[in-house]
C-alpha cells in the first residue's frame, strides 16, 4: 500500500506518533472541570505546522468520551466581513445545536433570534440596491437598529438564561484562525470578545500566538494585551522532543521507501552525518516531516538505484527547505563537482570558487547545514571553503558508489536522464557482477551496442581495488578475445588511448590482483589456452614481460621469454590466411624482432589476403594543426619502413602490390597509388605534407 504523506492532521489518538495524547487527555479533563458559568476562552498556540489541529482532535476525542459534552465546529473560512461573520456563526451554531440533543436543541431558536437582531439587514427583504437607492434608506436603516437595541438585550438575557440551565458545557471549536487575512482574524476575536461571557460556552482556539498578536496590533491595540483580555488560558503545543522527531522521522522514510529498489544502495557509513547535519536541523514539525517524505518517495521512485540514497536524502531536504540555496546549486553544479587538477597546490579556479560562494550566499540563513552539505555532499568544493583539497582521483571513487560529488550522477539526480558515461557505467557495473562468470561476462558483453563496449570496459577500472583474484582467469579471456573485435573509433588529435590500451589496462590490474611471478605465470598459461587471437596472445605476454617500456615484469623472466618464444613458434606456423584475419599485423610480425631470437616473423606476401592485410595495415592517418589555426588537416601515410622489413625488402612490397593490384577496391587502391610513390623514392615532409 502506498503510504499517505498529505499535510493532514491526525483524527483520534491513537494515531499519536509523538506521545502528545496524554497532554490532550489532561486539556479535556481541565476543560470538564472549568467553571464556566460566564463563559471562557481556552487556545492552543503554536507556529504553523507545529500540530494544532491534531491536539485539537485529540481533545475532542477525549471530550466526547461519555459524559460526552457537546461540541460545535465554526469553520471562519466561509464568510467575509464583520457582519457575515456574525451571521454565520450564529447561524451555524444554531444548525449544529439542533443536532446535540433535545436539551441544546431547544436554545437553537433563541440562538438564531439573537444572531439575526445583531445583523439586521439580514432580516430586511429586498435588500439591496434597490433599497440603496430608496430617499433616506440610511436614516431609515438606522431608525430601525435603533428599535432592535431593547430586542437585543432582552433576547441576549433570554439566551444567557437558556444556556445557564443546561448540565454541561458547550465547546466551541474554531481552527486555523492563524491563516486567514489579518482584518479576518481580528474579526474572530471582536466576535468571540463579543459571545464569551455566555454562560456554559468554552469556546477552544487554534492559533499561532505571533500570527495572532501581529493582527491585532494593527487594529491600533497592543496585540498581546488584547489577546491577553480574551484568552483566559492559553496551552502551548509541546516542543518535540529531538528523539521523538528522529524517530518519526525514520518511521516516516522507513514508511516512504518500502517497495522501492532505491534501498538497495545506502551506505550506513555517511547517513548519521548526513541526517544529523542537514535533514534534521531543517525539519521543525511533522508538516515538514510529511512534506520531506513525500518528496523523498518520489524522488526515490524515479532515480531507483542509480544514486546513493543517502545523497538523494540529502539534497531532498534542501530542495524542499532551503529552496534559494537549491537554484543556487543547479546554478554553481560546476563548481561542487570539479576536483582539483593540481593536488596539493592550494589554486583554485575564480569562476568555481564564485559559484560555492554564491551557494553559500543562499543558504546563509542555514550557514551549518550550508557548509555540512558541501562536507559531506560535495568534497570537492571543500577547497573553496576551507583547506581540504579532493584531486581527480577521487572522481572514480564518487562514480563507483553513485555519489552526487561525481558531475554525471548530479546531473542525473538533476535532470533525471543518464548521460553516455553513467550508462557505460551501469553496464560496467553489472560486468563487474560477473567478472569471475567466463560465460554471463562473455555474453554481457556481447550483448552490448560494440560502439559501446570500448567505454564499459574502460569503467571497469573503477571496481580494480575489488577485482575477486578468482576473475583474473575467465575476465582476461573474454576481454583479450573481444579485443579484435572492437571497432575502431574516430580519435582527437591527442586522442592516444584506443580499444587495445583500454582492454590492456584492465586485464593488467587483473594480474595485479596475484600475489607473487608463479601465481601469475599460471594463470597467464591458462589464459594463453582459450585467447584465440595471435594479437591477444601477443597482448598479455607483452604486459606480463621484461620488454622495456612495455612490460610489467609481472612474471620472471625465463618464463618471459618461454611465453615469447611460443608466440613466436605459433606465429611463423600460422598460415597466411590465418594471419590476415589477425588485428595490427605488421606489429604482430615485428615485435618478435625484440624477443629472443632477434628478427622479425618475416610474411609471405604472395596470398592476396595476406598482401591485403598487410597494405591496408601499413596505412596511418596524420593530424596536424598550422600554427594560429583552428582547422586539423588529416594526411595519410604508410608505415614504409616497417612494411618493407616485414616482407623483406621493396621488390617483396612491390611484388605484393602487383599480386592484388587487379583486384583492388577503392580501399585498397588509395593505398596501392599511395605505395606506388614510396617505391619512386619519395617521402612526406615531417609536418604532413603530401
Amino acid at each position: 500500500m502506498v503510504p499517505n504523506f498529505a499535510d493532514n492532521p491526525i483524527k483520534h489518538a491513537e494515531q499519536d506518533r509523538l506521545q502528545r495524547r496524554e497532554g490532550a487527555r489532561s486539556v479535556a479533563a481541565n476543560i470538564r472541570e472549568l467553571d464556566a458559568s460566564e463563559g471562557y476562552v481556552l487556545g492552543i498556540v503554536g507556529p504553523w505546522g507545529s500540530g494544532k489541529t491534531s491536539i485539537v482532535n485529540m481533545i475532542r476525542d477525549s471530550l466526547e468520551v461519555d459524559p460526552a459534552l457537546p461540541i460545535i465546529e465554526f469553520n471562519p473560512w466561509i464568510f467575509s466581513g464583520t457582519n457575515e461573520l456574525v451571521e454565520s456563526f450564529f447561524r451555524e451554531l444554531s444548525a449544529q445545536m439542533r443536532l446535540k440533543g433535545r436539551k441544546i436543541a431547544a436554545i437553537a431558536d433563541v440562538v438564531d433570534t439573537y444572531g439575526d437582531l445583531l445583523s439586521p439587514a439580514s432580516a430586511i427583504p429586498v435588500f439591496g440596491a434597490w433599497f440603496e437607492r430608496v430617499r433616506g434608506s440610511a436614516k431609515a436603516l438606522r431608525a430601525y437598529q435603533e428599535k432592535q437595541k431593547g430586542s437585543v438585550a432582552q433576547q441576549r438575557d433570554k439566551l444567557a438564561e437558556e444556556l445557564a440551565r443546561l448540565d454541561r458545557p458547550i465547546v466551541v471549536v474554531i481552527d486555523d484562525i492563524d491563516r486567514l487575512e489579518s482584518s479576518e482574524i481580528r474579526d474572530i476575536f471582536k466576535l468571540v470578545r463579543l459571545t464569551a461571557s455566555f454562560p456554559n460556552v468554552v469556546y477552544l482556539l487554534a492559533f499561532d500566538r505571533g500570527r495572532v498578536e501581529a493582527a491585532l496590533t494593527q487594529s491600533g491595540f497592543d496585540g498581546r494585551s488584547y489577546l491577553e483580555k480574551i484568552v483566559q488560558l492559553g496551552v502551548d503545543v509541546p516542543v518535540i522532543a529531538n528523539s521523538s522527531m528522529l524517530r518519526v522521522l525514520g518511521e516516516s522514510l522507513d514508511d516512504a521507501l518500502e517497495g522501492l529498489d532505491a534501498t538497495d544502495r545506502f551506505d550506513t557509513d555517511i547517513w548519521p552525518d548526513v541526517l544529523m547535519e542537514i535533514i534534521r536541523p531543517l525539519i521543525t514539525n511533522l508538516r515538514d516531516v510529511n512534506r520531506y517524505c513525500a518528496a523523498v518517495r518520489a524522488k526515490a521512485r524515479t532515480l531507483g538505484s542509480q544514486i546513493e540514497l543517502v545523497d538523494l536524502m540529502g539534497l531532498e531536504a534542501i530542495r524542499v527547505f532551503l529552496p534559494d540555496m537549491f537554484s543556487a546549486i543547479v546554478a554553481g553544479r560546476d563548481g561542487l563537482t570539479t576536483a582539483s587538477s593540481n593536488f596539493g597546490t592550494g589554486q583554485n579556479d575564480p569562476s568555481l570558487k564564485a559559484e560555492v560562494e554564491a551557494i553559500v550566499a543562499a543558504g546563509a540563513s542555514h550557514p551549518d547545514v550550508v557548509r555540512a552539505a558541501i562536507s559531506r555532499l560535495f568534497p570537492a568544493a571543500r577547497r573553496h571553503i576551507e583547506s581540504n583539497t579532493y584531486g581527480s582521483s577521487w572522481l572514480s571513487t564518487w562514480l563507483k558508489a553513485r555519489r552526487v560529488a561525481h558531475p554525471d550522477v548530479l546531473a542525473l539526480y538533476l535532470e533525471h536522464s543518464t548521460n553516455e558515461e553513467l550508462r557505460a557505467f551501469d553496464a560496467a557495473e553489472q560486468a563487474f557482477e560477473v567478472l569471475d562468470d567466463q560465460a554471463s561476462l562473455e555474453a554481457l558483453l556481447r550483448s552490448l551496442n560494440p560502439a559501446e563496449l570500448e567505454d564499459v570496459i574502460s569503467a571497469l577500472e573503477a571496481f580494480e581495488a575489488d577485482y575477486p583474484p578468482t576473475a583474473v582467469v575467465p575476465g582476461s579471456r573474454v576481454l583479450l578475445n573481444l579485443l579484435p573485435e572492437l571497432p575502431d573509433r574516430p580519435r582527437g588529435m591527442f586522442g592516444f588511448i584506443n580499444g587495445r590500451v583500454v582492454i590492456a589496462r584492465v586485464v593488467l590490474r587483473l594480474l595485479r590482483r596475484l600475489d607473487s611471478p608463479a601465481q601469475v605465470m599460471e594463470a597467464t598459461t591458462q589464459i594463453l589456452v582459450e585467447v584465440t587471437s595471435l594479437s591477444s596472445r601477443l597482448e598479455l605476454i607483452t604486459l606480463v614481460g621484461h620488454r622495456e617500456g612495455a612490460g610489467h615484469k609481472l612474471v620472471s623472466e625465463v618464463d618471459a621469454r618461454s611465453l615469447e618464444n611460443t608466440l613466436r613458434s605459433q606465429i611463423e606456423s600460422a598460415s597466411p590466411e590465418e594471419l590476415a584475419q589477425e588485428q595490427d599485423i605488421l606489429r604482430l610480425l615485428y615485435i618478435p624482432k625484440n624477443f629472443e631470437a632477434g628478427q622479425v616473423v618475416q610474411a609471405d606476401a604472395s596470398s592476396p589476403t595476406l598482401a591485403r592485410a598487410l597494405l591496408l595495415d601499413s596505412r596511418s592517418v596524420v593530424q596536424s594543426q598550422a600554427m594560429g589555426n583552428r582547422a586539423v588537416r588529416r594526411t595519410t601515410r604508410l608505415n614504409w619502413d616497417l612494411l618493407v622489413e616485414v616482407v623483406g625488402g621493396e621488390e617483396e612490397v612491390k611484388r605484393a602490390i602487383e599480386t592484388v593490384r587487379g583486384s583492388a577496391d577503392d580501399e585498397l587502391t588509395s593505398v596501392i597509388n599511395l605505395a606506388d610513390k614510396y617505391l619512386t623514392g619519395w617521402r612526406p615532409s615531417d609536418w604532413g605534407d603530401d
